[in-house]
């Protein structure tokens, strides 16, 4: 005989069981879809956000200025990481490698690096540094009709595993984004870009 007070000693209903069990089964489906959709953020991220260049002689960047963010999550794995851009197309067509990756949130340097051939095309993520702002500045290569285009980057992250050396790169990510519109940016402001610090241009 139990001693606890106001606990019914009846067993639950069928009814009752089946009725738990069905509101059980999405709450575990749900579940099971999360980290899907978390692993497929990647280490570089477009904010979407993305303007016309001014296509002065002075300048060899004639073409577009994007937005992105780089996340290192803190350790093991990459630790201070080096990003070395490979490839960026629009809509399918490929800068022929004139395009420039400038820091905007400089966080201080990598403890390994250059990993890649061309320092232009690769940047440092200290360990533990989330949304780091990083700007990509395309040349005349991809100018055109660029509404609605689809950019596609894709790159590799080097962990520096603690050396001075690069360690072995991780595999080959993409990151894309859809333009929308791409205003245009006016050095001393004006414009209707709101991307900040795109000039001096480099």
């Amino acid at each position: 005989m139990s001693n606890n007070q106001g606990v019914s000693s009846t067993s639950p209903s069928r009814r009752s069981v089946v009725k738990g069990a069905a509101w059980a089964v999405p709450a575990i489906a749900v579940a099971s879809a999360a980290p899907t959709v978390a692993a497929s953020a990647g280490f570089l991220t477009f904010t979407g956000s993305a303007c016309k260049l001014p296509g002065n002689s002075s300048s060899t960047y004639k073409g577009f200025v994007f937005e992105l963010l780089a996340h290192n999550a803190t350790g093991p794995l990459p630790r201070d990481a080096v990003t070395v851009v490979d490839s960026i197309t629009i809509q399918g067509i490929a800068d022929a490698g004139a395009f420039k990756i400038v820091v905007k949130d400089n966080v201080g340097g990598c403890s390994c690096g250059p990993c890649g051939t061309d320092p232009n095309h690769e940047f440092c993520t200290k360990d533990g540094v989330p949304n780091q702002r990083i700007l990509l500045y395309t040349s005349a290569d991809v100018t055109g009709n660029s509404a609605n285009s689809v950019v596609t980057i894709t790159y590799r992250v080097f962990d520096c595993n603690n050396t001075s050396s690069c360690g072995t790169a991780g595999p080959t990510q993409t990151a894309s984004t859809v333009i929308r519109s791409t205003p245009p940016a006016q050095e001393g402001g004006g414009g209707s870009c709101n991307i900040s610090g795109v000039f001096p241009l480099p």
